[in-house]
C-alpha cells in the first residue's frame, strides 16, 4: 500500500482528533481501526466536558478543548452534540482548601468558575440537597457531548482533509529498522510510514511490546448506571460529588447517567470483561443519587453498562514521543480524562509531530520518561480521576 507520513492506530476520540489536526496540517495520514469509529471506550464515555483540574497544564488543555467543543461546527465540522448545562463540584469542609485553591488557579488560567456556599448552591440548583456539603465549585460553561458523534466528526473531518480511514483493520504489531519506526503490521498486510501514533487506549501496551517497550498502562473496568427521571424532575446540571464519590449528568430521553469518581483500578483483559452493570452497583448509585437529588426517589433504573479506562500510575496520559525508536508516538493512558481533553490533545500532537519538540511545550508534562524520573503528575484531590 502507498506509504503515509503518519499512521494512527485507534479510532477513538484521541486517535480521530490527532488524525484530524495532522491531516489539516497537510500530512498524509492513515488511521487504522480494528472495528469502527468509537467502537471502544469512547463510544461508552459519559462525555462530560469540564475544566476543573488541579494543575495549570491540564486546566489550560481543558479550557482550550472547551472552546473547540463550543465552536465544533466551525473548527471541525459536523455536530459533536455539545450541550451546555453547567457543573457543580461539591466538597466537604475538609476538602474546601484544595477546592478553593484550584478555583483560584483556574481563574488565573481564564476559566469561568467560582466558589458557591451551600445557600448559593440551592439558588443555582434548587433540586439538589446540600446535606454534607460545605461548598462547591461552579462552572456555568461546562456540559456534555455525544461521544460517538464527536469521534465520527473528527474522523470525517480528517477524511475530508485527505486522510485514509482503514476500518475493520487490526494492527498486530509495529515495524522498526535501524532505530526508526517504519510501519505497522495489520491483518490486511503491512503499512509503511515515517511516523506512527499509537492511540489504542488499553490495547496500546500490547502493540509497544511487539518492539520490546512496556508501557505502564492497565485496563480498568468502570460502570455507568442510567436512571429514568420522574416526570416532575425535568432539569438538572452535571454534579460531581467529592463527599459521596460519584458524578451524574443529564441525558436525553429523560435519563440521568451516574458513575463513580473513586480510584478503582479493577484490572481486566480489554478483550474479555463483563460489559454488564451489576445490580449491586445500580442499587448503590441509586442510594447516593437520592441523597443528593431527593426527587430521584421516584426515579426508575434504566440499566447501564461497563466500559474501560486505560490507567497509568498517576492517572494521566502518556503523550508524546516514545524512547528507543525514532518516529514512534503515543496518546494513551487517559485514565478517564481522554474525551474532554481530546481537542487539545490533537493540537498538541500536531505541533509536536509537525514542528518538533520544544522544551517549553505543555506536552512534556506527559512524557513516558516521567515514570523513571520520579516526576509523577499529582493533583490535590483524593480522587485521581478529577485531576
Amino acid at each position: 500500500m502507498t506509504a503515509s507520513d503518519v499512521i494512527i492506530i485507534g479510532g477513538g476520540i484521541n486517535g480521530c482528533s490527532v488524525a484530524f489536526f495532522l491531516a489539516q496540517a497537510g500530512l498524509k495520514v492513515t488511521l487504522v481501526e480494528r472495528d469502527f469509529i468509537a467502537s471502544g471506550p469512547t463510544g461508552r464515555s459519559s462525555a462530560i466536558i469540564r475544566q476543573h483540574y488541579s494543575n495549570e497544564v491540564t486546566a489550560r488543555m481543558a479550557l482550550r478543548s472547551l472552546r473547540i467543543w463550543q465552536n465544533f461546527a466551525d473548527v471541525v465540522g459536523g455536530d459533536a452534540g455539545f450541550v451546555q448545562t453547567g457543573i457543580l463540584l461539591g466538597a466537604s469542609e475538609e476538602q474546601l482548601p484544595a477546592l478553593k485553591a484550584n478555583i483560584e488557579m483556574q481563574k488565573r488560567v481564564g476559566i469561568d468558575t467560582r466558589f458557591l456556599t451551600p445557600e448559593e448552591v440551592r439558588e443555582v440548583e434548587p433540586a439538589a440537597s446540600v446535606e454534607g456539603l460545605a461548598g462547591a465549585a461552579y462552572e456555568p460553561e461546562a456540559g456534555h457531548a455525544d461521544p460517538a458523534a464527536a469521534a465520527m466528526a473528527f474522523a470525517e473531518g480528517a477524511r475530508s482533509a485527505g486522510a485514509t480511514l482503514m476500518l475493520n483493520t487490526r494492527a498486530t504489531g509495529l515495524q522498526a529498522a535501524g532505530g526508526k519506526i517504519t510501519g505497522v503490521e495489520t491483518d490486511r498486510g503491512s503499512l509503511s510510514a515515517g511516523a506512527v501514533v499509537i492511540a489504542a487506549g488499553p490495547w496500546t501496551p500490547y502493540l509497544t511490546r511487539t518492539i520490546g517497550l512496556d508501557l505502564p498502562i492497565t485496563a480498568s473496568r468502570h460502570e455507568v448506571a442510567a436512571y429514568r427521571r420522574p416526570p416532575t424532575f425535568t432539569r438538572h446540571m452535571i454534579f460531581a460529588d467529592f463527599t459521596l464519590d460519584f458524578y451524574l449528568r443529564p441525558e436525553t430521553g429523560g435519563l440521568m447517567l451516574v458513575g463513580s469518581i473513586e480510584d478503582v483500578d479493577d484490572q481486566v483483559d480489554p478483550d474479555n470483561y463483563d460489559e454488564r452493570i451489576a445490580f449491586d452497583t445500580i442499587a448503590a448509585f441509586a442510594e447516593r443519587v437520592t441523597r443528593r437529588y431527593p426527587a430521584m426517589e421516584n426515579g426508575e433504573s434504566a440499566g447501564g453498562w461497563a466500559s474501560l479506562y486505560d490507567i497509568t500510575p498517576d492517572w494521566h496520559h502518556i503523550m508524546g514521543a516514545l524512547p528507543g525508536v525514532d518516529g514512534l508516538y503515543c496518546v494513551a493512558g487517559g485514565s478517564g480524562h481522554g474525551f474532554k481533553l481530546a481537542p487539545a490533545v490533537g493540537e498538541m500532537m500536531r505541533d509536536l509531530i509537525v514542528h518538533g519538540p520544544s522544551p517549553e511545550a505543555d506536552i512534556n508534562l506527559f512524557s513516558f520518561e516521567r515514570f523513571s524520573q520520579n516526576r509523577l503528575i499529582t493533583g490535590q484531590y483524593e480522587q485521581s480521576i478529577v485531576g
